[in-house]
């Protein structure tokens, strides 16, 4: 059986049923959906929720279900690829640089040409399309990979961007100036030529995750064999309705849109409740005008909440992955990295070294700072970087701010980064060692003040249930 999104609901339903949300009662896609999933997280709780009467954002039933937080916990994402959370970094890299090629199946194959809705009967709003926040100017596809493809090589790029729906069928589209996608757009534009595009919705976790790998050969990149490394296994696709081969699709998938971005054409898009937390501006964008829409029978639509943890983890494999590539090839020294849900996954990096010579730490410090998060932080083996109560202890206790703290000006940074001035896209970043001082000698171990501790033959004797009951530990408050 291939992998897709029903592979990998079976496999959650076998290993982890407690963790799938079904409601069955109706619920309202315009801002419902969201405010629960908001009270959940505020509780520490990420079920992958499917609403199975979901209402679209004008109050009406659809025939389609909507499954939303698919991605937002880290343990679930890990174990989809396969992985350790806690080796995330080290295998979504080595995973990534196995690259599978696709393979490419006929129409009646394809599982997502079930259905078929051409020009005249394409309506957007039968799917339940969420609209997230009270500022958003109405419902966005935020689980779609738009896919393009290069003229020039006929290479496709395809990446998880917005898409606002603002009509039956045309949407309006933000592409970050730069991206492949925007460089594809330009050049069918630059040829007198409206551009194809797609926006595939609803796939296996490892479809997603390796989608937002940068890949390590620059523009143009093929990111279909980067999600068959982590699927381990070809990734399927299929011609799309409307360009046959010169567009091909993921047969898997549970919908694709597909339609032409106009030339020169632009409209307001936005505002929108973007990836850090905060409100992005309205900005002109070009639009895409559907001409064709294919799904499954009974397809899901998958939504991802942005600006929360299924946003975050998203793209949080990814940037581990580069950082721990990036650093590693400048300090062999490196044990691990975490980009913290905290921050988004994106913002800060947590970095673990085995301080064996003078400078690792520092080494370390500038290698991160040409990553992508913000601000990074250097520590010992000894800390657990995916505990941020030790990362927040070794902050406070190892690190002298004079001595230990690299800020550089006017870096590449986050564009949706509200503190960053004009121009955008650059600004300060910054790097904190945290360890302690080396070993005085090659072998010998690192001094430092002893950390408190009881003895281990103690630790390992005194048991917890030895003294209460599992009830009466169960009805302790947790802090």
């Amino acid at each position: 059986m291939p992998k897709d999104l029903r592979s990998f609901l079976q496999e959650v339903e076998e290993r982890h049923p407690e963790e799938i949300l079904r409601i069955q009662g109706r619920i309202q896609s315009k801002w419902e959906v969201t405010a629960l999933q908001v009270k959940l997280e505020k509780q520490g709780r990420f079920p992958l929720i499917i609403a199975e009467k979901a209402l679209n954002v004008a109050g009406d039933r659809v025939s389609y279900r909507l499954i939303t937080n698919v991605l937002a916990s880290r343990r679930r994402c890990a174990e989809a690829i396969g992985v350790s959370p806690f080796q995330v970094a080290q295998e979504y890299s080595r995973k990534t640089q196995n690259k599978i090629a696709p393979v490419t199946l006929s129409e009646e194959e394809a599982p997502v040409k079930e259905v078929v809705y051409r020009q005249e009967e394409v309506d957007l709003y039968q799917f339940p399309i969420v609209w997230h926040h009270a500022l958003d100017p109405g419902p966005y596809i935020t689980a779609g990979f738009l896919t393009t493809v290069d003229p020039d090589s006929g290479i496709p790029n395809c990446s998880i961007q917005r898409c606002w729906i603002k009509t039956k069928s045309k949407m309006g589209v933000f592409l970050h100036a730069g991206s492949h996608n925007w460089k594809n757009l330009m050049k069918w534009w630059e040829r007198g030529k409206d551009a194809p595009v797609a926006v595939w919705v609803g796939h296996h976790p490892g479809a997603y995750l390796g989608g937002q790998s940068h890949g390590r050969i620059g523009y143009p990149e093929d990111h279909y064999p980067l999600m068959g490394g982590l699927l381990e296994e070809p990734l399927r696709l299929v011609p799309s309705q409307t360009f046959g081969d010169q567009l091909l699709v993921p047969a898997d998938a549970e919908v694709v849109i597909e339609g032409i971005c106009p030339k020169d054409h632009y409209e307001a898009e936005g505002p929108f409740g973007e990836r850090p937390g905060y409100t992005g501006a309205q900005r002109p964008s070009p639009v895409l005008e559907v001409k064709n829409v294919t799904c499954r029978k009974d397809a899901y639509w998958q939504d991802i909440l942005v600006g929360h943890a299924d946003n975050h983890l998203a793209g949080g494999f990814a940037t581990e992955c580069e950082a721990y590539e990036k650093i590693l090839a400048a300090v062999p020294e490196l044990l691990n990295v975490h980009a913290p849900q905290s921050t988004g996954c994106r913002d800060h990096l947590y970095v673990q070294v085995k301080k064996t010579r003078p400078g690792v730490g520092r080494d370390a410090a500038l290698a991160a700072i040409e990553c992508r998060p913000k601000h990074a932080f250097i520590f010992d083996d000894d800390i657990d970087i995916f505990d941020e109560r030790k990362v927040l202890w070794a902050i406070a206790t190892r690190s002298q701010w004079d001595r230990d703290l690299i800020v550089v000006s006017d870096r590449p940074v986050n564009p949706l980064d509200p503190s960053v001035p004009g121009p955008p896209g650059t600004g300060a970043k910054a790097a904190l060692d945290c360890t302690r001082p080396a070993p005085p000698e090659p072998g010998m171990p690192q001094w430092y003040t002893p950390v408190n501790k009881v003895p281990d033959e103690v630790m390992e004797k005194i048991k917890v249930e030895d003294f209460i009951s599992k009830d009466e530990l169960n009805s302790i408050p947790v802090e």
